[in-house]
């Protein structure tokens, strides 16, 4: 499933459950950080999660103007994944084609992954991306 829902409230609504830990810099220290995170999860759950972290830190990287917030939650039941950047614009994916054309397979890919994909805009700027991946 994938939708786009309001932030009623206004504010970003992703807090690092590491909050004494500063933001990730770079992919590699947000895949770091949910490593860390998923300590006990079946290790391909732990392979499909950094490689949805990859995608969507890049995409915040590249085209979100930074990464925000990024948070890893193992529930009972998933993996919750929320990226958060500064960038209004919703993601989309490109159109298929009988070229290649690089970039734009990251959200395709999550898809394939995830059991559910919300996009929130934030009134303040910004997004958040939540995925649930099944663990």
């Amino acid at each position: 499933m994938y939708s786009i829902d309001l932030d009623a409230e206004g504010g970003g609504i992703v807090r690092s459950a590491a909050a004494d830990r500063p933001l990730p810099a770079t992919v590699g220290e947000a895949r770091d950080f949910a490593r860390a995170r998923l300590a006990g999860v079946d290790p391909e759950r732990v392979e499909d999660c950094l490689l949805v972290v990859s995608e969507l830190v890049t995409n915040a990287f590249r085209y979100g103007g930074g990464l925000a917030a990024l948070d890893v939650v193992v529930a009972p039941d998933a993996i919750r994944l929320s990226v958060q950047d500064h960038n209004d614009r919703l993601p989309a994916s490109p159109e298929p084609s009988d070229r290649f054309l690089p970039g734009g397979y990251g959200l395709r890919l999550a898809r394939r992954l995830a059991r559910d994909i919300q996009v929130t805009p934030l009134r303040a700027g910004g997004k958040v991306i939540h995925v649930h991946l099944p663990l």
